[in-house]
């Protein structure tokens, strides 16, 4: 772990062959003074103008610091507030425009250029600040400070953000799940074993990706996924097993025969479910935004690894600890969670499900109106980027931020345009551009550069910081109408910078949101049809799980967005949501929630393959799995709730929106609406159309479904039987 976190690298910001990120690249090759992502040097001081000797002497000291960087090509000195003596030089003539803007005196601004890749950028941002403002503070004593902003400097304090959540998330995360174990098994032993499973797993995950850094560059967001989603799925996956596995025990089964079912029924079932979170990952692959690849690569992984531990190390913690599972203190004697061999007809649960096997339409219909209603503010979900105030208020790219918003307030998300022409060519007429820009009430100022060989770049101050919504339209409005009225013949026009980034961020996400779900919901249906050989069940399926997706967005926009003065709000002024927290918690969700669905249905369809009986299947599937269910539901509620006490807005908003549609699944889907469902469609549960002969078909029972496969209870008892089975006495 130490190793892995001397790795962690910032992730890529940009979006993979955006329109910004090849303005960039035109940008950094035609006019290296401005770099491919241009940022603003904040220098600031309380006690002297900028005016001032000792000032101008900070700011001749940070502009010489900063030459010397790698990665910077040049320093510009944009114009000072109260400079009535500027000498007119070239440059000058070229930065007039902007000089209205500046009203703080005590205030001077450096428009940086920066090169190299996008992950190098923010790599050297750590000691480019430390540079800058160490040699400003020895120009002036101490009383002038100089914070680098953009970008590269945003990214680089997220990702050290991140990194000191981890420790926090999980400080709560392992405790907290712990104790729901406790709780819910009332068996130390047995509580203890899914525990070992789930850290396996993820301590497993962490060192595969410690050994492929030089491949795959680990950053903060990645860890804090891959050990909420770990300790999630692998509990959850152990748990169902291990229930499972003590049943059989109860009913009489020996250690060997007892792992062996359980791997065949449960155990193939959790490799179903496994399969069916890897695949909606999967989807993610449409998004050319790295977020996206990196959030599908940690999941898929750490899954794999949990279903490898759950076939593998967890049947043999299993039969080594057979004769102490159910070992409890005397406290918790009192309340036995062990399986009877058959359901307990007295119980609550099966009161319960006896009444609603004879009232499903009533709960069906007032549970389906109750989560739409949940769901009807989802469409108000608002989308952006957040400076996250609150996670960065002690970093120097946030207190460059106040700085300049309070005195220009869209410095810091000037963006530019490259006007692209054939080389040894004459400059073009950029005027009609420029007064179609100073025409949108948008625009506070712009100027233009030009290298006298091939390309002109028009440099755009907006009136909104970067978080401002105002900003993506004006982007959006520049290329979509200004660009095309306005741009001179034969010119190639791109918008780049940190406000076209933001925009094409949101452009990619929008667009490609629909692709992804329509990618997930394909193959949700298609493999659910395979593995439960129904065509009714899978669409049935994916409408509870969408249920529950909108149901927990209309929470999140409710609580994060609402009126009412949420902390996210407060934090960042405009209560925005990251645009790839909807598609990667519907992606999670799908595949999470359908595990629920596969564990209540196949364990039903084994009832129903025994006795033919629907009605008294679906009560006992529900009776036997509504308790695992709920345990499993609230073990991933609280690996994912834990985010909530992150300092980072996109986390907390992520947490919450898949904790609350995990406890909306597992309470009120499958205790109520799904057993009502199955009800209700009766034999129609099970149809499907058969490709057989006729012949074939009509030897076939009408209740039937397919056999387990034999192989897997094989493989299972060949590892329950090894040495570790018999030295613990049991086998």
């Amino acid at each position: 772990m130490p190793h892995l976190l001397g790795s962690v690298v910032s992730p890529p910001i940009e979006v993979s062959g955006s329109e910004s990120q090849r303005a960039g690249e035109i940008l950094g090759a035609g006019l290296p003074s401005l770099g491919n992502d241009p940022m603003i040097a904040v220098v600031h001081s309380p006690v002297h103008a900028a005016m001032d000797p000792v000032f101008r002497a900070a700011i001749k000291a940070a502009m010489v610091e900063l030459g010397r960087q790698d990665g910077i090509e040049k320093a510009v000195l944009l114009p000072v507030a109260g400079d009535s003596d500027h000498r007119p030089t070239a440059l000058d003539e070229t930065l007039q425009p902007l000089r209205p803007l500046f009203d703080d005196e005590h205030a001077a601004y450096l428009l940086v250029g920066t090169s190299g890749e996008d992950q190098d950028r923010q790599g050297r941002i750590p000691a480019q600040q430390a540079a800058v403002d160490g040699a400003t503070r020895a120009a002036s004593d101490g009383t002038v400070r100089t914070y680098l902003v953009g970008v590269s400097a945003f990214g680089q304090a997220m990702q050290e953000a991140e990194i000191a959540d981890l420790m926090r998330i999980e400080l709560v995360a392992v405790p907290a799940a712990i104790v729901v174990l406790l709780l819910g098994l009332r068996a130390p032993v047995a509580a203890l074993v899914p525990t070992v499973v789930a850290g396996a797993s993820v301590s497993t995950t962490l060192g595969l990706f410690a050994l492929l850094t030089d491949v795959f560059p680990v950053d903060g967001m990645l860890l804090v996924g891959v050990n909420a989603v770990g300790l999630g799925v692998g509990i959850d996956y152990a748990l169902f097993v291990t229930n499972r596995y003590r049943e059989e025990l109860a009913a009489g089964s020996s250690p060997e025969q007892a792992v062996a079912t359980a791997a065949s029924t449960t155990g193939r079932t959790v490799v179903y479910s496994g399969l069916i979170l890897f695949l909606a990952c999967v989807s993610l692959f449409l998004v050319r935004w790295h977020v996206f690849a990196q959030a599908a690569i940690g999941t898929m992984t750490v899954t794999v690894v949990a279903l490898v531990a759950s076939v593998s190390l967890l049947p043999a913690l299993l039969v080594a600890l057979s004769g102490r599972l159910e070992w409890r203190p005397r406290w918790m004697a009192r309340r036995s969670s062990v399986p009877d061999g058959a359901p307990d007809r007295r119980s609550l649960l099966a009161r319960w499900a006896e009444h609603l096997m004879r009232h499903p339409w009533p709960y069906a219909i007032a549970v389906t109106a109750g989560l739409l209603l949940l769901a009807m503010p989802m469409p108000d979900m608002r989308l952006g980027i957040n400076l996250e105030r609150r996670a960065l208020a002690d970093t120097a790219d946030l207190a460059g931020h106040a700085i300049a918003d309070r005195d220009v307030p869209g410095l810091t998300s000037t963006f530019f345009l490259t006007l692209k022409r054939p080389p040894d060519t004459e400059e073009p007429d950029a005027g009609p551009l420029i007064a179609a820009l100073h025409a949108d009430r948008e625009v506070a100022a712009a100027t233009t550069f030009d290298n006298g060989v091939d390309l002109t770049a028009v440099l755009v101050v907006p009136r909104h910081p970067p978080d401002s919504p105002a900003v993506v339209r004006l982007v959006q409005r520049i290329r979509a109408e200004i660009v095309p009225a306005a741009t001179p013949p034969g010119v190639q026009v791109l918008v780049g910078g940190s406000s076209a980034l933001v925009t094409d961020i949101l452009t990619e996400t929008s667009t490609k949101l629909w692709w992804v779900v329509g990618c997930v919901l394909v193959l949700m249906f298609a493999l659910l049809v395979v593995v439960l050989r129904s065509l009714l069940l899978p669409m049935k399926a994916l409408a509870m799980s969408l249920l529950a997706t909108g149901a927990a967005f209309g929470l999140t926009v409710l609580l994060f967005q609402g009126d009412g003065g949420d902390d996210v709000s407060a934090s960042s002024g405009q209560g925005l949501i990251w645009p790839q927290v909807p598609l990667v918690v519907f992606v999670l969700l799908f595949g999470l929630s359908t595990d629920y669905e596969l564990f209540l249905v196949r364990r039903i369809q084994e009832e129903y393959k025994a006795t033919g009986d629907n009605r008294g299947s679906v009560a006992v599937g529900l009776q036997r799995t509504a308790q695992p269910i709920s345990l499993a539901a609230a073990i991933l509620a609280v690996a994912f709730g834990s985010l909530l006490v992150s300092e980072i807005s996109g986390l907390r908003v992520m947490g919450f929106a898949i904790a609350a549609a995990l406890i909306v699944d597992a309470t009120v889907i499958r205790l109520v609406l799904v057993p009502a469902l199955m009800q209700i469609m009766g034999r129609w549960n099970w149809w499907f159309p058969s490709l057989r002969p006729r012949s074939a078909v009509g030897r076939k029972t009408s209740h039937s479904v397919p056999d387990d496969s034999a192989l897997v209870r094989t493989v299972v008892a060949d590892v329950a039987a090894t040495g570790i089975g018999r030295s613990s006495g049991v086998s």
